[in-house]
Formats: C-alpha cells, structure tokens, sequence
C-alpha cells in the first residue's frame, strides 16, 4: 500500500453504454496498489444498465443529461473530481494493479512532467477473435517503442490538476465520433509542458473485434487528423498515429498502380515496389508479432494493416479535401480556443 500522504489520484472514466465491460474496469480501479483514490463515473447519457452498474460500486456517479461525447464527460468528470491527479481511464479498459501508483511515482520522479501515458497489454481485457487481437498487438508494439512522445493517450493517462487550470480542458467544440478531442488536447499539453510515456502504467483494452469497425474509426479519425497535421506542425502528431506516413505511402503507391500492368506487364513493378516498401517499413510490427503470436498471426496482422492504410488514405485525402473547401473544419481545431 502506498504510504499515508500521498496525493489525492482522481480516477475519471466516462462511460457509454459499457455494459460489458464497466464492471471490470471499476474492479480494476478499487484493486489499486495505491491511496487515497477517488473514483469518478460520467455516465454519458447511456440507454443500458451502465449507470446503475457503476453505482453499485464505490465511487461518484455523474449522470450527463445527453449523449455529449468523451471529451464533455471527461470535463464533467474533471469538475467534480478534488486530486490533484487526474488519471483518465476508458471504461473498456481495466488497470494492473500497480498502475496508478506507477504513474504517480513518475510523476514525482519528474516533477517538470505535466503528463504520465500508460500503455495498453498485450493481450485484450475480452478476447472476441482474430481482429481484436491484431488490434491489440498493434497498439502494444506501437507504444513500447523508444521515442518521443507528444499525443495523450487519455484511455490510459494521468495530468496534473495544473494543466487543466492553466490550459482548459477537452475542446468542447470536439464532439462526435472520431473528433480527436484526445488528440488536440494532447498535442496542447505538450505544446506547453513536457510528457512522458511510462511502460509500467498498463491497462487492458477490450478493443474493435469487427474489421468494418476498424475500417470506419480509422477513416474517421484520419479525417479529422488533417487540420491537427497543418495547424500543428511542428509537433508532427502524424508521427503519434498508428499507421505512420511511409506506410501510408507505400499502401498508397501499390493501390494507384495496382492496375497499370493490366495496359503493360512491365509496369508491374510499381505495384510490386510499393508493396515490397510497405511489407519493407511494416517488418519490425511483423517480426514482433510472429514471436507473440505465431506466423499465421503475422499474415493476418500485414493483410489487416492493409486494408486498415488504406482507410487511413482515404480519410486523409478527405481531410485534407475538405480542410481546402471548408472553413469551418479549418477553426474548429485551431488551438487556444477551449471550452470551460
């Protein structure tokens, strides 16, 4: 247990219709390592049992009178919450044990750090199949990976109360599906403040286990990724997505060109060096899942990843179409324009 005296950890988990997997979360929450926590559940309007769920545990309930989205419960949430910590916790997500008290270790180890991100396992919180698993897989090797960090990852997150009070919350003007709220306020707080990411603070995600629900996210949120890209350059939040840019241009270059050498065999080999590029920048993702999960799950996870570049293509080129023509998508994620 952790010693008396230490901070007060706000754990904050907005939840819509999450009957599955509610529970697990808040289990997982009232197992921690450390104290004192206070657990907070922002019921975002839910038509199922969520609600009455959470309150058969220990903890505040909020209940949002409509569906307002992630980043308005998380503000709500925030506003009822007394830490000085805010840890953010999805409610498809279910903690180790140690992962609050390693998040604020970190946090006191770095005392410039605004921001703690965790990391999802490797394994999910509810195996349904073959697609969650590569989800899973993918997200995990993405994270571990030793570089520099700059997006939040609020399914697993913690900041200190200072940054709310000096930068606002969620962008309220964010909502919807695939807004990247998560992503703009992110890339806010590291516009100020250093991040850190920390490989001990993990939770288990029960992910998408439908390949056309990965499909419309990933399309969804490449779309609204654009105007993040141009307004943010200098952070280059497209080095924080899943699918990074050589990727995404190699999936690009070998589906343009996949019919050339239906007017000339020899320009086969368009098709054929994009592909050899993007198998080529895809190997260490690969290489990682074959030892976790075997070769067939490798085959899988390069098949997936393809199809999921190429939604990921389709929604930047409409992004970036409709950034062109539409200026009210252009000021919708210019940053320092917050709601309280």
């Amino acid at each position: 247990m952790t010693r008396p005296g230490h901070a007060l950890v706000s754990v904050i988990v907005p939840c819509y219709n999450s009957t599955k997997t509610v529970a697990l979360c808040l289990e997982s929450v009232l197992a921690q390592t450390y104290s004192p926590i206070e657990l907070i559940v922002v019921d975002d309007s839910s038509s199922d049992a969520t609600a009455s769920i959470a309150e058969a545990y220990e903890c505040t309930v909020v209940r949002l009178a409509e569906n307002s989205g992630a980043g308005i419960a998380r503000n709500r949430g925030i506003a009822a919450s007394h830490g000085d910590v805010l840890f953010f916790l999805d409610s498809d997500v279910a903690l180790e044990p140690s992962a609050v008290a390693n998040a604020v270790r970190t946090l006191e180890e770095k005392p410039t750090c605004a921001a703690v991100w965790g990391i999802y396992g490797d394994r999910p919180l509810v195996d349904d199949g073959v697609v969650e698993q590569v989800q899973i897989l993918h997200g995990h090797f993405r994270q571990i990976q030793p570089r520099p960090v700059l997006t939040g990852h609020f399914a697993v997150g913690a900041i200190r109360r200072r940054v709310v009070d000096e930068l606002g919350g969620f962008d309220e003007r964010l909502t919807g599906q695939w807004a990247n709220e998560d992503h703009e306020y992110g890339l806010r707080i590291s516009e100020h403040f250093p991040v850190a990411r920390a490989l001990d603070v993990v939770g288990y995600h029960d992910d998408d286990d439908r390949m056309v629900s990965v499909l419309r996210k990933r399309f969804g949120r490449a779309v609204s990724l654009v105007p993040l890209i141009f307004l943010q350059r200098d952070l280059k939040p497209e080095q924080e997505a899943l699918h990074r840019p050589p990727e995404i241009f190699a999936i690009t270059l070998t589906t343009a060109t996949a019919p050339l050498p239906l007017l000339e065999p020899a320009l086969a080999v368009f098709p054929a060096a994009g592909l050899a590029w993007f198998i080529w920048v895809n190997l260490p993702l690969l290489g990682y899942v074959r030892r976790a999960a075997g070769w067939r799950m490798a085959l899988v996870t390069t098949a997936l990843n393809y199809l999921y570049g190429l939604a990921v293509s389709a929604g930047g080129l409409t992004g970036a179409l409709r950034y062109l023509v539409d200026p009210s998508f252009r000021r919708r994620y210019r940053t320092g324009l917050t709601a309280t």
